[in-house]
């Protein structure tokens, strides 16, 4: 079972073995959240390299290379280390054909997350896990301040792009996230309007171009009171998703089927999980079973993927019959 520890914990451990050796890695395809993270936090343990599970985003791609970081992250499952780190999820399965070598790792495991953490989770490890925060990225930061270890500009820059991602660009935010773009927007010297452009611009045109292709592609229905948007995607079912909220849907829910696996990512407009009672992070967790995969995240933003790519209809039925039903509890 996963030995759960505080922030503050967290912050002893990782000063007290700091001249360790650490392997950091995150989710399989790890996005801008997972890689901002994991790049950040190999700056405090210097004894640390960063790999992937098998690769990483386009965007996030885009990402290193905005930030002028140079180094290539590759994937390694050798994991020649005292610790391993695994960042952005809060189990094995999510590491893809890296699970048995992390499964069997000798040494210390540590999960850094911020999804919804099943109480029967059976996995080996300590984690710190808080679904208060909107991004590994701002656990990250709030991590620094409590190790007194202040980021440098590119790593500023790094955070600030991990969080604006698992933010649904500052969609889903909290006083927390306000707080912590502010102290970064002074490390970095920069101002929000700068941030926003950047977020705008790193998208690429064909990208974008996509995106709205498949948004007029989409289904949408009014559910009781609320707009919901749904449909498959070519684009990241991501990006999808958090454009439909922008738009002005209640809820989102968008999946796209590649050559291994369905992907699905799902929405909801801030306040109303708790208006409505709705968790899309456990709505996801339970039903990526039918797709034989993995989900979770937090009341408002969730998504789930696995390798049945046969059971796509009955996977996105399910979730979408259990979203509609939320939406008619008017509240």
């Amino acid at each position: 079972m996963l030995k759960k520890i505080s922030l503050a914990g967290l912050a002893s451990y990782l000063r007290s073995n700091r001249e360790n050796t650490f392997t950091i890695t995150f989710h399989s395809i790890g996005d801008r959240d997972g890689v901002s993270s994991a790049i950040a936090l190999s700056k405090y343990l210097k004894n640390s390299t960063v790999t992937t599970p098998d690769s990483i985003t386009r965007h996030a791609k885009q990402m290193l290379k905005d930030s002028g970081y140079s180094k290539d992250i590759q994937p390694d499952s050798n994991y020649n280390s005292n610790v391993l780190v695994i960042m952005d999820t809060n189990n094995f399965e999510s590491l893809g054909r890296m699970k048995n070598a992390a499964m069997s790792f000798k040494g210390d495991v540590l999960f850094i997350d911020h999804h919804f953490l099943p109480a029967n989770q059976n996995t080996k490890g300590t984690i710190f896990n808080n679904e208060a925060y909107n991004s590994t990225a701002s656990i990250i930061y709030d991590l620094f301040k409590e190790l007194g270890f202040k980021p440098t500009v590119q790593i500023a820059r790094l955070l600030i792009s991990g969080i604006s991602s698992d933010s649904a660009n500052f969609q889903n935010v909290t006083s927390t996230t306000f707080r912590q773009l502010s102290e970064l927007l002074d490390i970095c010297n920069a101002n929000y309007n700068e941030v926003v452009s950047y977020i705008h611009d790193e998208i690429p045109t064909d990208s974008r171009y996509g995106l709205i292709k498949d948004m007029f592609a989409s289904n949408i229905e009014i559910v009781g009171d609320y707009i919901l948007i749904y449909g498959r995607c070519k684009m990241h079912a991501s990006l999808v998703a958090d454009q439909a909220i922008k738009i002005g849907a209640d809820a989102s829910l968008f999946w796209n089927v590649e050559k291994s696996e369905i992907s699905s990512s799902a929405r909801l407009r801030s306040p109303l999980d708790i208006k409505l009672k709705i968790h899309l992070g456990k709505i996801m967790e339970s039903n990526a079973k039918y797709i034989d995969g993995n989900g979770g995240g937090h009341p408002c933003a969730a998504g789930a993927y696995g390798p049945l790519k046969n059971k796509t209809d009955y996977f996105i039925g399910m979730v979408l019959e259990e979203i509609k039903n939320k939406l008619k509890n008017r509240g």
